[in-house]
């Protein structure tokens, strides 16, 4: 009996956080992006350049301003279907920072068709993110920071290169790295990736001032033996 009540001691506390966390995840967000149809865009201005995450995936935009839309990469396709660089188009949600607004409602302001944000498609599983680095290729980029790239508690998880590639770190890299991460300075990168229409990105696993200084950010390199 004593074993029993031992063991249920620890597996209840468990199942309760598990449920806690499944809640979590299944919550809906706080805000419904219907609810900004009728509300002023937050920002407009002409298409510049989609952006996209290592795996190739459209999760973002810039207009000609430099503003900065962000977006949930399963929504990519109806994005660019929607608009084209070159037009005009409005967002609405709310601002992250000075130049980065977290988009709710993407509209074409020509044609008028618009995407709203809304969740994946039920049912379809995602391939775990470790495994989805298997199908990427191994990528260099070099150039000029044009602005660094932040993450949802504001911290440093990127920048964006004056030709448009994003090369994306771990938080750490940026204290690591913080002197090339400033506007204008040269950077250069190595890691894991894609390019495509859309663009290019880069998982980085190694950063540096040029192609030819670059350190590593993790402690053994990637492939390695533990």
């Amino acid at each position: 009996m004593f074993k029993i009540a031992l063991l249920l001691s620890i597996l209840g506390p468990l199942a309760i956080l598990s449920t806690m966390a499944e809640a979590k995840k299944d919550r809906p967000p706080p805000y419904s992006a219907d609810a900004f149809t009728n509300v002023a865009p937050v920002a407009m201005g002409v298409l510049k350049r989609f952006v996209i995450n290592p795996f190739g995936e459209v999760d973002g935009l810039i207009l000609e301003d430099g503003t900065l839309a962000k977006y949930p990469p399963h929504m990519g396709a109806e994005v660019t279907s929607a608009v084209r660089p070159s037009d005009t188009v409005s967002v609405r949600g709310f601002r992250e920072n000075a130049t980065t607004i977290k988009a709710l409602i993407i509209t074409n302001e020509v044609t008028k068709r618009a995407v709203v944000e809304h969740p994946p498609t039920p049912g379809l599983g995602m391939i775990p993110k470790h495994l989805r680095f298997a199908t990427l290729g191994r990528l260099q980029a070099s150039g000029t920071v044009e602005r660094a790239l932040y993450g949802k508690r504001g911290e440093i998880n990127g920048v964006m290169l004056n030709d448009g590639t994003i090369v994306r770190f771990p938080p750490h890299a940026a204290f690591q790295f913080a002197a090339q991460l400033q506007s204008g300075q040269t950077f250069a990168a190595e890691g894991l990736g894609t390019q495509n229409e859309y663009g290019r990105a880069i998982e980085a696993i190694s950063i540096g001032a040029t192609p030819q200084t670059l350190q590593p950010i993790y402690d053994r390199p990637i492939g390695s033996a533990p």
